[in-house]
């Protein structure tokens, strides 16, 4: 009688471990398959300068706000849209446009674009439209596509942008290519610090140089972020880029007559 207790004792517990593991993996699926759903960011930068791959849009202080809304899905992948735009802070004319006007209004971008992941390697794709409002209604069209690496040590990034439209009349088939290299640490719960270094070039068309294809830019930074709130949180960033290629320092690439740059900013992001 003891020995067919022990054994349907056994039995209970192996069953019940069998069924912990279970609920743990349908608890897991549905965790992994089930995303956040609706959300959205809006954000406030204030930096010292413009600076867009490696050329000096603005070299006074500008505020950017932005706003973006996406719907993560889980296994199916996240979409969204952002609108975002650049102002002047000064009255100093800016390259783009003179801060004197529309209230400062340098530039407002729109991007869409989708976003999944396959373990650690996250794959994005989209679309940018800049538009210029006061640059004689100016525009630029860019497909773009990003693969990343997440792992403990360091998250290495590609990405490659195509400008098939531009509204100017160049030639409309330059591409830019981006190298980066990240990582985050978690200081507190909600302290983060993230060095961040980044490596830019561009085809003979993108950079109209006489040397063709050339490093374009190279910048080394850190941006620290606080989580106030679960849904508010600021931050700060400091950034040194400069020109690698002797040629288009020559060609006054960076623009000012600078072939580098120290700026940076502070960031204010609310999350719903």
């Amino acid at each position: 009688m003891k020995k067919e207790f022990m054994a349907l004792a056994s039995a209970a517990f192996l069953l019940g471990v069998v069924a912990a593991e279970t609920n743990e993996l349908e608890t897991a699926e549905v965790e992994k398959t089930d995303g956040e759903g609706l959300t959205v960011e809006v954000s406030m930068d204030v930096l010292s300068d413009y600076i867009w791959r490696g050329t000096i849009c603005n070299g006074n202080p500008v505020w950017q706000p932005s706003v973006t809304i996406g719907y993560d899905a889980g296994d199916f992948g996240a979409l969204s849209a952002n609108i975002w735009s650049s102002y002047d802070l000064t009255h100093k004319r800016g390259t783009f446009t003179n801060s004197r006007r529309s209230c400062g209004l340098q530039e407002i971008d729109y991007g869409l674009s989708y976003a999944n992941t396959l373990g650690p390697v996250g794959i994005e794709v989209g679309h940018l439209w800049y538009t210029y409002p006061n640059n004689n209604g100016g525009s630029d069209q860019d497909l773009y596509a990003t693969l990343s690496y997440e792992n403990p040590i360091v998250t290495p990034s590609a990405s490659v942008y195509w400008n098939y439209l531009d509204s100017a009349g160049n030639d409309a088939s330059t591409v830019y290519f981006s190298f980066g290299l990240s990582h985050e640490f978690e200081l507190t719960d909600e302290l983060s610090l993230t060095p961040k270094a980044e490596l830019g070039f561009g085809d003979h068309a993108y950079t109209d140089s006489e040397g063709g294809t050339e490093l374009t830019d190279q910048t080394i930074g850190v941006a620290t972020r606080y989580a106030i709130t679960e849904w508010f949180s600021i931050g700060a960033q400091i950034n040194y880029t400069w020109t690698p290629s002797h040629t288009l320092r020559h060609e006054n690439y960076m623009g000012d007559g600078k072939h580098q740059i120290v700026w940076g900013g502070f960031n204010a992001t609310f999350s719903f």
